[in-house]
Protein backbone atom coordinates (compact mmCIF):
# COMPACT_ATOMS: atom_id res chain seq x y z
CA UNK A 1 0.00 0.00 0.00
CA UNK A 2 3.07 2.14 0.89
CA UNK A 3 3.95 2.42 -2.91
CA UNK A 4 0.99 4.38 -3.80
CA UNK A 5 1.10 6.90 -1.39
CA UNK A 6 2.29 9.10 -3.73
CA UNK A 7 2.00 13.09 -3.06
CA UNK A 8 -1.61 14.50 -3.87
CA UNK A 9 -1.91 14.60 -7.90
CA UNK A 10 1.28 17.01 -8.12
CA UNK A 11 4.07 14.79 -8.26
CA UNK A 12 5.81 11.96 -7.48
CA UNK A 13 8.31 12.36 -4.64
CA UNK A 14 11.11 9.59 -3.89
CA UNK A 15 11.42 8.92 -0.29
CA UNK A 16 15.50 8.71 0.54
CA UNK A 17 15.82 6.32 3.16
CA UNK A 18 19.88 6.29 4.48
CA UNK A 19 21.65 6.08 7.86
CA UNK A 20 24.15 8.91 8.45
CA UNK A 21 26.56 8.33 10.54
CA UNK A 22 27.15 10.27 13.49
CA UNK A 23 29.88 12.08 14.42
CA UNK A 24 31.34 12.36 17.67
CA UNK A 25 30.62 16.10 19.47
CA UNK A 26 33.99 17.96 20.59
CA UNK A 27 33.45 19.10 24.19
CA UNK A 28 34.68 22.41 25.18
CA UNK A 29 37.73 21.75 27.89
CA UNK A 30 37.84 23.38 31.09
CA UNK A 31 41.36 23.98 32.54
CA UNK A 32 40.96 23.31 36.74
CA UNK A 33 44.57 24.19 37.94
CA UNK A 34 45.43 26.83 40.15
CA UNK A 35 44.77 30.53 39.28
CA UNK A 36 48.14 30.74 40.24
CA UNK A 37 50.00 28.43 37.76
CA UNK A 38 51.04 29.62 34.17
CA UNK A 39 48.62 28.62 31.21
CA UNK A 40 49.85 25.55 28.80
CA UNK A 41 49.04 25.55 25.12
CA UNK A 42 46.40 22.65 26.08
CA UNK A 43 44.32 24.79 28.62
CA UNK A 44 43.94 27.42 26.24
CA UNK A 45 42.51 25.11 23.63
CA UNK A 46 38.70 25.43 22.82
CA UNK A 47 36.76 24.38 19.98
CA UNK A 48 34.60 26.23 18.03
CA UNK A 49 31.02 26.33 18.66
CA UNK A 50 29.12 23.50 17.82
CA UNK A 51 26.49 24.59 14.74
CA UNK A 52 23.05 22.72 15.27
CA UNK A 53 22.29 19.62 13.46
CA UNK A 54 18.67 19.90 13.39
CA UNK A 55 16.71 22.77 11.37
CA UNK A 56 14.48 25.36 12.75
CA UNK A 57 11.40 26.77 11.83
CA UNK A 58 11.10 30.41 10.55
CA UNK A 59 10.21 32.18 14.31
CA UNK A 60 8.07 35.06 12.32
CA UNK A 61 4.90 36.50 11.97
CA UNK A 62 3.59 38.23 9.39
CA UNK A 63 0.36 40.73 9.74
CA UNK A 64 -2.46 39.65 8.32
CA UNK A 65 -5.29 41.79 6.88
CA UNK A 66 -7.78 38.79 6.50
CA UNK A 67 -8.83 36.85 9.72
CA UNK A 68 -9.58 33.32 8.85
CA UNK A 69 -11.27 30.57 10.55
CA UNK A 70 -10.64 26.63 10.97
CA UNK A 71 -12.96 24.13 9.41
CA UNK A 72 -12.25 20.52 9.98
CA UNK A 73 -12.42 17.10 8.67
CA UNK A 74 -11.95 13.31 10.51
CA UNK A 75 -12.94 9.62 9.45
CA UNK A 76 -12.06 6.37 10.16
CA UNK A 77 -12.52 3.09 8.74
CA UNK A 78 -11.98 -0.09 10.19
CA UNK A 79 -10.88 -3.20 7.27
CA UNK A 80 -8.82 -5.23 5.74
CA UNK A 81 -6.89 -1.86 5.06
CA UNK A 82 -7.78 0.33 7.78
CA UNK A 83 -7.42 4.37 7.76
CA UNK A 84 -7.75 7.42 9.63
CA UNK A 85 -7.53 10.93 8.16
CA UNK A 86 -8.19 14.28 9.57
CA UNK A 87 -7.94 17.38 7.76
CA UNK A 88 -8.19 21.44 8.86
CA UNK A 89 -8.68 24.00 5.91
CA UNK A 90 -8.83 27.76 6.33
CA UNK A 91 -12.06 30.38 5.47
CA UNK A 92 -11.16 34.20 5.37
CA UNK A 93 -13.90 35.89 6.78
CA UNK A 94 -14.93 38.55 4.43
CA UNK A 95 -17.89 39.67 2.36
CA UNK A 96 -15.66 40.33 -0.84
CA UNK A 97 -17.05 38.06 -3.72
CA UNK A 98 -12.98 37.53 -4.39
CA UNK A 99 -12.56 36.17 -0.65
CA UNK A 100 -15.67 33.84 -1.17
CA UNK A 101 -14.37 32.64 -4.04
CA UNK A 102 -11.19 31.75 -2.40
CA UNK A 103 -13.23 29.88 0.11
CA UNK A 104 -14.78 27.91 -2.16
CA UNK A 105 -12.07 27.15 -3.99
CA UNK A 106 -9.76 26.05 -1.15
CA UNK A 107 -12.77 23.78 0.12
CA UNK A 108 -13.30 22.23 -2.96
CA UNK A 109 -9.80 21.39 -3.34
CA UNK A 110 -8.82 19.94 0.52
CA UNK A 111 -12.21 18.02 -0.27
CA UNK A 112 -10.72 16.55 -3.03
CA UNK A 113 -7.22 15.54 -1.60
CA UNK A 114 -9.69 13.88 1.12
CA UNK A 115 -11.40 11.80 -1.35
CA UNK A 116 -8.43 10.78 -3.15
CA UNK A 117 -6.97 9.36 -0.03
CA UNK A 118 -10.06 7.81 0.34
CA UNK A 119 -10.49 6.15 -2.73
CA UNK A 120 -7.00 4.93 -2.77
CA UNK A 121 -7.44 3.24 0.59
CA UNK A 122 -10.91 1.76 -0.09
CA UNK A 123 -9.55 0.46 -3.86
CA UNK A 124 -7.45 -1.90 -1.91
CA UNK A 125 -9.54 -2.99 0.76
CA UNK A 126 -11.81 -6.39 -1.91
CA UNK A 127 -8.39 -7.81 -2.94
CA UNK A 128 -6.77 -7.49 0.78
CA UNK A 129 -10.23 -9.01 1.66
CA UNK A 130 -9.64 -11.90 -0.60
CA UNK A 131 -6.16 -12.60 0.48
CA UNK A 132 -7.42 -12.19 4.59
CA UNK A 133 -4.76 -10.08 4.81
CA UNK A 134 -5.16 -6.95 7.35
CA UNK A 135 -2.87 -4.08 6.55
CA UNK A 136 -1.81 -1.93 9.37
CA UNK A 137 -3.60 1.41 9.77
CA UNK A 138 -2.14 4.29 7.27
CA UNK A 139 -3.55 7.99 8.00
CA UNK A 140 -3.55 11.13 6.59
CA UNK A 141 -3.30 14.69 8.40
CA UNK A 142 -3.89 17.27 6.51
CA UNK A 143 -2.59 21.02 7.78
CA UNK A 144 -2.52 24.77 6.93
CA UNK A 145 -0.48 27.88 7.98
CA UNK A 146 -1.43 31.19 6.92
CA UNK A 147 1.76 33.37 6.42
CA UNK A 148 0.54 36.34 5.05
CA UNK A 149 -2.89 38.01 3.19
CA UNK A 150 -3.99 41.17 2.15
CA UNK A 151 -6.41 42.94 -0.30
CA UNK A 152 -4.28 40.84 -3.50
CA UNK A 153 -3.14 37.79 -1.90
CA UNK A 154 -3.49 34.84 0.15
CA UNK A 155 -0.05 32.86 0.66
CA UNK A 156 -0.46 29.84 3.29
CA UNK A 157 1.10 26.06 2.85
CA UNK A 158 -0.38 22.83 3.64
CA UNK A 159 1.42 20.29 5.22
CA UNK A 160 0.15 16.61 3.77
CA UNK A 161 1.58 14.20 6.89
CA UNK A 162 1.51 10.47 5.47
CA UNK A 163 1.60 7.50 7.69
CA UNK A 164 2.02 4.51 5.29
CA UNK A 165 2.79 0.60 5.95
CA UNK A 166 6.17 -0.26 6.16
CA UNK A 167 7.52 3.16 7.47
CA UNK A 168 9.13 3.88 10.57
CA UNK A 169 7.55 7.23 10.52
CA UNK A 170 5.33 9.53 8.88
CA UNK A 171 6.57 11.69 6.09
CA UNK A 172 5.42 15.20 5.56
CA UNK A 173 4.44 16.92 2.10
CA UNK A 174 4.70 20.13 1.64
CA UNK A 175 1.81 22.22 -1.07
CA UNK A 176 2.78 26.02 -0.62
CA UNK A 177 0.12 28.22 -2.01
CA UNK A 178 0.19 31.93 -3.59
CA UNK A 179 -3.43 32.79 -4.17
CA UNK A 180 -4.32 36.19 -6.40
CA UNK A 181 -7.75 37.24 -5.16
CA UNK A 182 -8.23 39.43 -8.05
CA UNK A 183 -7.16 36.69 -10.42
CA UNK A 184 -9.06 33.68 -8.65
CA UNK A 185 -6.18 31.56 -8.58
CA UNK A 186 -2.95 30.40 -7.32
CA UNK A 187 0.35 32.33 -8.14
CA UNK A 188 2.89 29.96 -10.66
CA UNK A 189 6.36 30.34 -10.91
CA UNK A 190 6.34 31.89 -14.03
CA UNK A 191 4.06 34.79 -12.84
CA UNK A 192 6.47 35.70 -10.21
CA UNK A 193 9.87 35.19 -11.57
CA UNK A 194 12.07 35.65 -14.55
CA UNK A 195 14.81 32.88 -15.89
CA UNK A 196 17.68 32.69 -13.33
CA UNK A 197 16.11 32.63 -10.13
CA UNK A 198 16.43 28.77 -9.31
CA UNK A 199 19.98 29.58 -9.49
CA UNK A 200 19.56 32.60 -7.06
CA UNK A 201 17.69 30.30 -4.73
CA UNK A 202 20.08 27.47 -4.84
CA UNK A 203 23.29 29.55 -4.13
CA UNK A 204 21.80 32.05 -1.51
CA UNK A 205 19.82 28.27 -0.08
CA UNK A 206 23.62 26.58 -0.15
CA UNK A 207 25.38 29.60 1.83
CA UNK A 208 22.48 30.34 4.15
CA UNK A 209 22.05 26.39 5.34
CA UNK A 210 25.82 25.88 5.23
CA UNK A 211 26.51 29.18 7.76
CA UNK A 212 23.74 28.22 9.81
CA UNK A 213 23.45 24.19 10.48
CA UNK A 214 26.21 20.92 10.46
CA UNK A 215 25.72 19.37 7.05
CA UNK A 216 26.25 15.74 7.19
CA UNK A 217 26.40 14.49 3.99
CA UNK A 218 27.84 16.64 1.31
CA UNK A 219 26.18 15.07 -2.27
CA UNK A 220 22.59 14.78 -0.51
CA UNK A 221 23.05 18.35 0.15
CA UNK A 222 24.19 19.67 -2.93
CA UNK A 223 21.38 17.13 -4.99
CA UNK A 224 18.94 18.59 -2.77
CA UNK A 225 20.06 22.56 -3.37
CA UNK A 226 20.53 22.11 -7.02
CA UNK A 227 19.13 24.61 -9.15
CA UNK A 228 15.81 22.35 -10.10
CA UNK A 229 12.20 23.33 -10.53
CA UNK A 230 11.50 20.41 -8.18
CA UNK A 231 13.70 21.62 -5.21
CA UNK A 232 12.52 24.60 -5.06
CA UNK A 233 8.55 24.16 -5.87
CA UNK A 234 7.58 25.18 -2.41
CA UNK A 235 7.89 28.89 -2.14
CA UNK A 236 5.68 31.79 -0.50
CA UNK A 237 5.65 35.63 -0.78
CA UNK A 238 6.16 37.77 2.49
CA UNK A 239 7.13 40.89 3.48
CA UNK A 240 10.74 40.33 3.57
CA UNK A 241 10.98 37.65 0.88
CA UNK A 242 10.45 34.33 -0.69
CA UNK A 243 9.76 31.82 1.98
CA UNK A 244 11.52 28.55 1.05
CA UNK A 245 10.40 25.26 2.59
CA UNK A 246 12.26 21.95 2.50
CA UNK A 247 11.13 18.91 2.34
CA UNK A 248 11.66 15.78 4.62
CA UNK A 249 14.56 14.00 3.26
CA UNK A 250 15.53 16.83 0.23
CA UNK A 251 18.93 17.69 1.85
CA UNK A 252 19.64 15.71 4.19
CA UNK A 253 17.98 12.47 6.60
CA UNK A 254 15.17 12.28 8.58
CA UNK A 255 16.49 13.48 11.96
CA UNK A 256 17.96 16.95 9.99
CA UNK A 257 14.09 17.79 9.88
CA UNK A 258 12.69 20.18 7.02
CA UNK A 259 14.92 23.60 6.90
CA UNK A 260 13.40 26.90 5.98
CA UNK A 261 14.85 29.82 5.06
CA UNK A 262 13.59 33.70 3.77
CA UNK A 263 15.57 34.82 0.41
CA UNK A 264 15.52 39.11 0.83
CA UNK A 265 13.55 40.52 -2.17
CA UNK A 266 17.22 42.49 -2.58
CA UNK A 267 18.33 39.57 -3.70
CA UNK A 268 15.82 38.62 -6.34
CA UNK A 269 16.28 42.19 -7.83
CA UNK A 270 17.31 40.85 -10.94
CA UNK A 271 15.21 37.59 -11.13
CA UNK A 272 11.94 39.19 -10.30
CA UNK A 273 9.12 40.68 -11.96
CA UNK A 274 8.97 44.17 -11.47
CA UNK A 275 5.45 44.32 -10.19
CA UNK A 276 5.19 41.81 -7.53
CA UNK A 277 6.53 43.49 -4.26
CA UNK A 278 4.44 46.59 -5.84
CA UNK A 279 1.02 44.55 -6.35
CA UNK A 280 1.37 41.93 -3.64
CA UNK A 281 3.05 42.82 -1.13
CA UNK A 282 2.76 46.76 -0.26
CA UNK A 283 -1.05 47.25 -0.89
Amino acid sequence: MSAMLLPFRARLLVILVAIVTCRPVNKRSISTLPLQSAASPQQAIETKPQKPTQAQPIQKQWSNTLTFRTHSISESHDGYCPYELSAEYPEAVSKSVAVRRFNKWIKRKILDDVKWFRRLELRAEPRARRERRKSITEALELTFEIYFSNRQLITFRLTHRVMAAGQMHPINYYETINYDLPKHRPLIARDVFRRGYLKVFSTYSRIYLRETYEISNDDWFNGGTAARRRNFGNWNLVPDGVLISFEDYQVSSHNFGQPELIVPYSRLRRVLRSSVTRHYIRP
